[in-house]
């Protein structure tokens, strides 16, 4: 996940160094500016850190507050507001346990609303999702480039509000006959984090009915 796609209110730990000491100091996510994650004031003793080019972040994502690390390129005071705020550029950390996770994906089948680079409105089949993004079929003569933005709106059933959810498309495919696109998403909230963990766990329910399933034919095969 991109440092920039972290939603607002999003808490950060930044570990930098500040007088040859290694600090950790709080923070939150405000918004995007100029390609870097405007975050509340970095503040040391009470008085604002000095730019800096090398350090680390982990943030926290609601609701199950999973971590993911940065390495951050860049730390810089931006004053306004009375106050000296800052801007922070990235990149994630990926280990082995996030590279698992990352094509852990979950089929969806939901019908949506998508709209390309705010001009092209088709409708769209969620084929599957992750936390990280989904990939999309889009609808009859509809096509998006890699780069290209999508904003996505669909409501699952059950749920009285839709979710509208910004993307990046990163790839182009096919599914049987259909364009395809994979996308990243632009920022997950907390609600949305909680529909894909509520998919997830259904599809680990159905694994694991179907493996009892599984270990109880054979022991009926074993017993006759």
């Amino acid at each position: 996940m991109n440092i920039t796609a972290l939603a607002q209110g999003t808490e950060l730990t930044v570990s930098t160094l500040i007088d040859n000491m290694p600090v950790n100091i709080k923070t939150h996510a405000i918004s995007v500016m100029d390609d870097a994650l405007l975050v509340t004031p970095l503040k040391y003793h009470g008085k604002p850190i000095p730019a800096a080019t090398q350090a680390t972040a982990i943030a926290v994502l609601p609701p199950r507050n999973m971590k993911v690390s940065y390495h951050l390129h860049s730390i810089v005071p931006y004053k306004n507001w009375n106050d000296t705020y800052y801007l922070i550029k990235g990149s994630e950390i990926i280990t082995e346990i996030d590279n698992q996770r990352k094509a852990e994906r979950y089929v969806v089948n939901a019908l949506g609303k998508a709209v390309i680079n705010h001009v092209n409105t088709t409708s769209a089949i969620i084929y599957d999702m992750s936390i990280r993004g989904m990939s999309l079929l889009l609808g009859k003569n509809a096509y998006a480039n890699e780069g290209d933005m999508i904003r996505l709106t669909f409501k699952p059933e059950g749920y009285t509000k839709a979710f509208e959810i910004t993307l990046k498309v990163v790839r182009n495919f096919k599914i049987g006959t259909y364009e395809a696109v994979g996308c990243k998403m632009r920022g997950i909230d907390s609600q949305l984090m909680t529909y894909i963990m509520y998919i997830k766990k259904q599809k680990d329910e159905i694994r694991r009915v179907q493996s009892q399933s599984r270990v109880l034919v054979r022991d009926e095969s074993e017993s006759a």
